[in-house]
């Protein structure tokens, strides 16, 4: 009987917490219905074709061929001026945080060979090389040309009525005489017809005990392996007065009136060019360093050579301006009277010294 009263009781009571529960859920349930977005930006990362594109700009990325397109500039030839190369990623600067001597250091603790250096495209170079090859070709032809019908002209004409075999030696030095010119014009077309063969396109640091340079150039013929190099940077110099370093430009290496410098292979005897508006590993300042020889203070300031010899030319300036104050206009004079006061001095003291008998002789 009592678990008749109270079982609806126990149900009564369970159904009305069951009520109340989900009147008291219901608002939360709406308020959280929807689920929070992500609060951070999505990144959007460069799909395969545009960062296929990206690694066409990134210095040690791009492959390099060797096929005739790739050697014909693009019109307008303004667009070849144009720098195409980004900088390195992971490639120390010198600034606030970072010393040239810390950079230095970097470079040299690599256990890896490190790309230091590649050239935008050569293709101005190619053009300029190739009209000025052709330029000299013609004259070269013209000159060896009229040299061959003026030796033949003097050798059938015979104006001296000379023999035959002093008619063909006449001839030989005529033709020698009137080619020479003509081989000078051919000899400068095949040294700029090979010109691009010593541009730099690529260039690593290979370190180890005996540090060395890997680079790569042109093949003469289109579609021929690219000639790689390895040289000990022992060897390679750049000369004393054509600093790498400018301090214009993003890597301070631009300059007017040189747009490229030469790398001295003082062992194998050849000449290597480097374009500077390429990418620079840091900075002008480190092939200063590697190539001009120098301490690491000097590279560091990075004065250039003119301006060396402007600052001692100064320095004499401001030292002849202080003698001039103090002993007057006429300072040579009583210079090189002290001077020769001086002298005096010493010949009538060694002269004293000669006729000073020894005392370390025996008494007689």
């Amino acid at each position: 009987m009592l678990l008749r009263i109270l079982a609806p009781r126990a149900g009564g009571l369970r159904g009305t917490f069951q009520l109340l529960s989900a009147a008291r859920l219901r608002p939360l349930v709406r308020f959280n219905s929807q689920v929070p977005e992500t609060s951070g930006p999505k990144q959007n990362l460069p799909s395969q074709g545009e960062w296929k594109h990206l690694k066409q700009h990134i210095p040690g990325e791009a492959v390099q061929t060797n096929e005739l397109r790739g050697r014909i500039p693009k019109f307008p030839l303004g667009k070849e001026n144009v720098p195409t190369l980004l900088p390195r990623p992971g490639v120390p600067r010198v600034g606030p945080n970072m010393t040239f001597r810390q950079v230095i250091q970097i470079l040299k603790g690599k256990k890896q060979p490190e790309l230091i250096y590649e050239a935008e495209p050569h293709r101005l170079y190619f053009l300029a090389c190739a009209c000025v090859a052709v330029v000299f070709t013609v004259y070269g032809c013209v000159l060896v040309e009229y040299a061959w019908f003026k030796s033949n002209k003097d050798y059938h004409e015979n104006v001296d009525e000379l023999d035959e075999m002093h008619r063909k030696q006449q001839r030989l030095f005529t033709f020698l005489e009137n080619a020479s010119l003509g081989s000078i014009a051919l000899f400068t077309a095949y040294h700029f017809a090979t010109f691009p063969t010593r541009l730099v396109r690529r260039m690593w640091y290979l370190p180890g005990p005996v540090e060395h340079i890997k680079f790569t150039s042109y093949p003469l013929i289109p579609g021929r392996p690219t000639p790689v190099f390895t040289v000990p940077l022992q060897h390679l110099e750049r000369r004393h007065k054509a600093r790498v370093w400018t301090g214009k430009g993003f890597y301070g290496t631009a300059d007017k009136s040189y747009f490229f410098f030469a790398l001295k292979d003082m062992v194998g005897d050849r000449t290597w060019i480097v374009d500077r508006s390429g990418f620079f590993w840091s900075d002008g300042r480190v092939f200063d360093f590697l190539f001009g020889k120098e301490s690491m203070a000097d590279a560091e300031a990075g004065i250039p050579y003119d301006e060396k010899i402007g600052m001692l030319n100064r320095e004499v300036h401001l030292k002849k301006k202080e003698l001039r104050k103090k002993y007057g206009i006429f300072y040579r004079f009583r210079l090189g009277a002290e001077e020769m006061k001086k002298d005096a001095k010493v010949i009538g003291s060694y002269v004293k010294l000669l006729n000073k008998p020894p005392d370390n002789l025996p008494k007689k």
